[in-house]
């Protein structure tokens, strides 16, 4: 077993308390597979980097985090674990979703609504791999 996924693991089996102070989740992925929401893949490519830092999360990691995607601003993120899905809203008709799906790769969902603008509904799903940090 490595030890960046033994790492994870016996910080996923510690109280959420303890976690919460300073713990960090870092993804820096490479983007495998861009499919639209017609189900229309292709091959990815760039890179994506994720920062999650939990606010007020509960013993299993559900709760508040701060999320960041890139260099940009920090966004109220709710997630179901440490590990995910995270769900957070960077504008007002659009809502993104970020899963670790496994010890090296992760699942990024771009949603948007279309309510009352000029952008039609639709979606991006990206499949990545990432290298994760604590």
């Amino acid at each position: 077993m490595t030890m960046r996924l033994t790492t994870f693991l016996l910080a996923a089996a510690l109280p959420g308390a303890v976690l919460a102070e300073g713990a960090r989740l870092e993804l820096d992925c490479t983007f495998v597979t861009a499919c639209d929401a017609a189900g229309q893949c292709a091959p990815g490519h760039g890179p994506a980097r994720f920062v999650v830092e939990p606010e007020a999360i509960d013993d299993d990691g559900t709760g508040l985090y701060t999320l960041w995607v890139d260099d940009g601003e920090g966004h109220t993120a709710t997630g179901a674990s440490r590990t995910g899905p995270f769900a957070w809203a960077p504008e007002e008709d659009v809502r993104m979703q970020l899963a670790l799906t496994g010890e090296t790769s992760a699942l990024w969902i771009r949603q948007t609504l279309g309510t009352g603008g000029e952008t039609p509904a639709g979606a991006e799903i990206d499949l990545m791999t990432c290298e994760v940090t604590f």
